[in-house]
């Protein structure tokens, strides 16, 4: 089942805090997607982060990372967790949403050469933030100024800079 409806509501606040550009990994979005709303207490993060991101229509991203989510998302193996419909129009909104940038040319950062991409489109967006819970990417721990955090991490060092907010 699909947790996220068309429009996610900002609850957080946003009046008093900056807005948080972020890229968001396939994994990160995937696993949103497909959570529900009875989503298991570990993926409580992966959510929050999503929809604060949206909620402050920062997502960034490349056409190739678009792609890729496109991709992942439309396997087969995913209907079971969600109709090939509902995932198709999860898609489209985050196409909406996300902001495309021409990614940076980064060379190869990454064990994984096709995670490049991300911190590709980090650097060229100039994104503070790569959320992901991919271990190859965690282990770049930076890009130019773009920081790879998990999203509990990304959580806590967003209401840090909430926090230094006037």
């Amino acid at each position: 089942m699909l947790s996220p409806d068309k429009a996610v509501p900002d609850m957080l606040g946003s009046a008093t805090r900056s807005p948080v550009r972020a890229v968001l990994d396939t994994n990160i979005l995937v696993a949103y997607a497909l959570l529900g709303r009875a989503a298991a207490r570990r993926h409580d993060a992966i959510r929050r982060c999503v929809e604060r991101v949206r909620a402050d229509r920062g997502l960034v991203g490349s056409s190739e990372t678009l792609a890729e989510l496109r991709e992942v998302l439309m396997r087969p193996t995913f209907d079971r967790y969600a109709a090939a419909i509902d995932r198709r129009a999860f898609l489209d909104r985050i196409a909406e949403e996300m902001t495309l940038v021409a990614p940076a040319a980064v060379g190869r950062l990454c064990r994984d050469p096709e995670d490049d991409m991300f911190l590709a489109a980090a650097v060229g967006g100039s994104a503070p933030w790569l959320v992901t819970v991919d271990r190859q990417l965690l282990s770049v721990r930076h890009a130019g100024t773009t920081r790879v955090l998990r999203p509990e991490r990304f959580l806590e060092a967003v209401a840090v800079q909430d926090a230094l907010q006037p």
